[in-house]
């Protein structure tokens, strides 16, 4: 009786995984500008804190990763959780050079960017309360390189299945060098709630790292964006709006009310341990938005999360966007 009902209550924890398909989103669009994206139906919560930030510095996590584009790719993992940083050589081959990879911390440091694409799920098409973290990204990397080139192909509810068919539907040629940013993996978590409450996702974890490695290698194909275009992948993994507590009944989330909490830790460790060990193996970047925005759950007020307790807040969107111009350019917004 007692595991009855704690498997049905996990089964409502986990339906809050970041990068949710609720049924209840609003319509949003994959990006701004010059964005061609693809998008189905995304989310716009109600409620949650609004304003700014603090600027983000690397995120959290260890672990090394080689050279992109043709480099050697590096070892190591990643990790969900925080910690050092770790460093990687810079790699080239192919059509182009590739940049330097990381399991976590760290930043690309990329003194030049022609091209911005995002791709991914409801995290970065309309998912939460803008702004959006993609619309400000692209302004704040447009006046830092005026001459950027912008795409979004993210679609709400996709898993990372989808991103094949995303980077299919990216321009055959595109300026250099390319920033590839992803969110994706939480929707995939949803989908195998009982295999991962029974212990049984494995299975269901491999084949998401595969999409993810699949995903990776179609944009590090040499030439993929043009003869000599180096593209840098910045990867984010599944983030947690309880901060491990589980307690999403108490919070008025739209789930699991009436329901007991169960701790969460130990699942999204296993989950976003995958995505780590594929995005070091290609020498990418890790982008670790589940150490980012650790303890701004609703348990920790004030809140980086819109009131679905799934998508960003306006202030969550504010800190993405730091965490990513981070990342890409090695500086820090004021």
């Amino acid at each position: 009786m007692l595991r009855a009902l704690r498997t049905a209550g996990f089964l409502a924890v986990l339906s809050a995984v970041g990068c949710g398909s609720d049924a209840g989103d609003d319509g949003g669009s994959g990006g701004s500008g010059a964005s061609s994206g693809s998008g189905g139906a995304a989310g716009s919560a109600s409620g949650g804190a609004s304003g700014s930030g603090g600027a983000s510095g690397g995120a959290a996590g260890s672990g090394t990763g080689g050279g992109a584009s043709g480099g050697a790719a590096g070892s190591g993992t990643g990790g969900a959780g925080t910690g050092g940083s770790g460093t990687g050589g810079s790699g080239t081959g192919g059509s182009g050079t590739g940049g330097a990879g990381t399991g976590g911390g760290g930043s690309a440091k990329l003194s030049t960017v022609g091209s911005l694409v995002v791709l991914g799920d409801s995290i970065s098409d309309g998912g939460g309360q803008g702004p959006f973290y993609y619309d400000l990204l692209q302004q704040d990397l447009k006046k830092k390189f005026p001459t950027l080139s912008y795409k979004n192909n993210a679609q709400s509810g996709s898993k990372t299945s989808a991103l094949s068919g995303q980077i299919k539907g990216l321009p055959a040629t595109l300026p250099g060098p390319v920033a590839v940013c992803i969110t994706s993996g939480g929707n995939d978590m949803k989908a195998e709630l009982a295999a991962i409450v029974t212990g049984t996702d494995a299975a269901a974890r491999a084949q998401m790292g595969a999409n993810i490695s699949g995903a990776l290698d179609a944009l590090l194909k040499p030439g993929r964006f043009g003869a000599g275009v180096s593209v840098h992948v910045f990867e984010a993994n599944i983030y947690d709006a309880s901060d491990g507590q589980g307690n999403f009944s108490a919070n008025n989330c739209a789930f699991g009310k009436g329901l007991p909490a169960v701790p969460t830790g130990a699942f999204f460790t296993s989950w976003n341990g995958e995505i780590a060990k594929q995005v070091t193996a290609k020498g990418q970047w890790l982008t670790d938005i589940h150490g980012l925005f650790q303890n701004h759950g609703f348990n920790h007020p004030p809140k980086w999360y819109a009131n679905d307790c799934t998508h960003p807040n306006t202030t969550g969107h504010d800190q993405l966007r730091r965490h990513y111009y981070f990342k890409i350019t090695g500086e820090t917004l004021p």
